[in-house]
């Protein structure tokens, strides 16, 4: 195990980057599109019309706050609310072409961002981080679950 001295230089590098990925984010600020809009309308479009109730289980997000990112969608016409014919009462967020393309200017931010940030690794030193950081992520994981 490292000593403490190299795990506070370590938690400070990573903060240090996190800022710097966050602010990145911050700049594909389109009309107040925001990353948690573009993860709802991710979830839309690979796995189609969801309920509120779903799409706030798949994003560990409160009901009221996916409720307030649909409004937001909605208004800015990335999103359209559907209700079943079967029951009335169940209604459903479904993604516009507006959204799909508003997701494609997303990812094209994305994939800069992480170009900018990463893309100077070899593959192997790419593969290693990788590496690393899915074994945090796991023990964190587990130690959640114990």
């Amino acid at each position: 195990m490292s000593d403490s001295q190299d795990l506070i230089e370590l938690e400070h590098v990573l903060r240090q980057l996190l800022k710097r990925i966050i602010a990145a984010w911050g700049k594909v600020d389109e009309g107040g599109f925001t990353s948690s809009q573009g993860f709802v309308l991710e979830r839309l479009e690979s796995e189609g019309p969801l309920k509120v109730s779903q799409i706030a289980e798949a994003l560990c997000l409160t009901s009221g706050a996916i409720t307030t990112l649909s409004d937001k969608l909605i208004s800015a016409g990335y999103a359209i609310r559907k209700r079943t014919e079967e029951d009335r009462r169940v209604v459903y967020l479904e993604i516009t072409p507006q959204g799909r393309a508003m997701l494609d200017k997303m990812r094209a931010h994305r994939k800069s961002i992480i170009e900018a940030h990463f893309g100077g690794l070899s593959h192997e030193d790419c593969q290693h981080l990788i590496r690393i950081l899915g074994g945090i992520l796991a023990t964190v994981d587990k130690d959640r679950k114990d």
